[in-house]
């Protein structure tokens, strides 16, 4: 089983946005793994999208994701509903983008946590933008 824990960071007086995602997990070479990217500036929800696409992005290029059951973990109440409905009326390109390799996945699940919880792929996402 395969952890991903994303989130993004903004600074809306900077026009600043990052992502960050921390990856756990027996199967992947060397573990865990941590990432953080600063993007174009978006709004946070564009934001935590994007932070998904990109881990399931980089976990594509290191393993088959038919093989592996990913356990997506999540701060964002929009993501959660937008993937387990497999719908979101403004974020719509991004659901389909992930959910195309999201079913690839031999089990994808979804799973809301909380900021605490998030704490490490919050700070990847900040240090993306204020390095």
């Amino acid at each position: 089983m395969i952890w991903l824990t994303t989130d993004s960071a903004v600074d809306n007086e900077r026009c600043l946005t990052g992502i960050g995602f921390f990856i756990q997990g027996q199967q992947l070479a060397r573990s865990p793994i941590r990432y953080g990217q600063k993007i174009a500036f978006t709004d946070n929800h564009h934001g935590e999208f994007q932070a998904v696409l990109a881990g399931l992005t980089y976990l594509a290029g290191q393993t088959t994701l038919a093989a592996q059951t990913v356990v997506l973990q999540t701060d964002s109440q929009l993501v959660e509903q937008a993937l387990t409905k497999r719908y979101a009326k403004h974020y719509q390109s991004e659901v389909r983008a992930i959910l195309a390799l999201s079913d690839q996945c031999q089990l994808f699940l979804v799973k809301r946590i909380t900021d605490r919880q998030n704490r490490t792929a919050h700070q990847l996402a900040r240090q993306a933008i204020y390095g």
